[in-house]
């Protein structure tokens, strides 16, 4: 099945809006992260690798350390974290600037297919994780 969000990526996006929702700032571990989230433990660190070199997330070493959001969510884009996790997908292969196609400017897909990945960039360009932050 291929979809246009990975695992991934969705886990990444459910990571930052579960730290935005902590009450506290303080640091959690990877492992307690993981659990919280029913995500593997080496998955977690991986993702929050990604997400620590984007300075989305912030580590404190040592034994009282672990993960914290280092971004502000109400300016940290659904975007900003998908792409951080690797996004880069077209709607349609037709959309990749290395494509040819012999029917271009006369097809209708193309444009229509355009105009909806457009509607769905801005979308998540426009939504923040503040929106989406949440605690269990």
């Amino acid at each position: 099945m291929n979809t246009l969000i990975s695992r991934e990526q969705d886990y990444a996006l459910r990571i930052v809006a579960f730290l935005a929702g902590r009450e506290t700032k303080e640091p959690i571990s990877v492992k307690e992260l993981s659990k919280s989230l029913m995500i593997s433990r080496s998955f977690t660190a991986r993702i929050v690798h990604k997400l620590k070199k984007s300075n989305i997330l912030g580590t404190v070493q040592g034994k009282f350390g672990g993960v914290f959001l280092n971004a502000n969510p109400s300016k940290l884009s659904l975007l900003d974290v998908l792409k951080t996790a690797g996004f880069n997908s077209r709607l349609n292969a037709c959309l990749y600037d290395s494509y040819t196609c012999p029917f271009e400017n006369r097809c209708k897909f193309h444009f229509f297919f355009l105009d909806i990945e457009k509607q769905l960039l801005d979308t998540l360009k426009n939504r923040y994780i503040s929106e989406f932050k949440f605690f269990s």
